[in-house]
């Protein structure tokens, strides 16, 4: 039951960041956390909660589905590039694509490409982010890669909220949380402004090649 209310929160947390609220999830969410500290329930009970916790989980991400695609059109079958450029690159994880929207404004004229994991892979699938020149492909692999992938990456990574693993020290440095995200000793951001991220101080990030 806390694993799929996570879920919710998170789903429901985005969808927020868009203008969507639904009391009545959001009402579901509050009283099955109280539940979580009732020893009184039974398993009965509990897998009640559980499969309540589903079916709140799809409206939930119907909710989101309908706040994405109200700002960012219906996502269309959509070739993306693989390969890296030769210019320096942001990589974004996670799953907010008002974070990526945000970011991709704020970095037009600066330079940078940005890059998606593949947890923000559904990103280029929408109307809305193809506008963006320099939001050149995707680098990488699942999300359970990230360890391995983002050493690799010669730049600065944004983490958005879900699917994360917690950065190894070899690129800690590079890594920067905003929102409901947050690792110990790595940079975080609050409200909406990249600008640490995008002027990152070039000689740290080098071109890709």
């Amino acid at each position: 039951l806390t694993y799929g209310l996570k879920g919710l929160a998170a789903y429901l947390h985005h969808a927020a960041e868009l203008g969507a609220v639904d009391d009545s999830i959001q009402a579901f969410l509050e009283s099955a956390l109280v539940a979580t500290l009732d020893d009184a329930l039974d398993g009965e009970a509990l897998t009640g909660l559980v499969l309540e916790a589903g079916a709140q989980g799809v409206k939930g991400m119907a909710l989101l589905d309908g706040a994405n695609t109200g700002r960012y059109g219906h996502p269309e079958i959509s070739k993306v590039k693989l390969e890296v450029g030769n210019r320096p690159g942001i990589l974004v994880s996670g799953h907010d694509l008002h974070d990526l929207e945000q970011l991709l404004e704020q970095s037009a004229d600066a330079g940078i490409d940005i890059y998606t994991h593949s947890e923000m892979l559904p990103a280029h699938y929408y109307p809305a982010f193809k506008k963006h020149a320099h939001l050149r492909g995707n680098y990488g692999n699942a999300w359970w890669q990230q360890t391995r992938e983002f050493e690799t990456f010669r730049g600065p990574i944004l983490f958005t909220t879900n699917c994360l693993m917690k950065p190894a020290e070899s690129y800690k440095d590079n890594v920067f949380t905003h929102g409901l995200v947050g690792f110990p000793g790595v940079k975080h951001i609050d409200g909406y402004d990249f600008a640490q991220v995008i002027e990152m101080d070039p000689s740290d990030r080098e071109a890709l090649v």
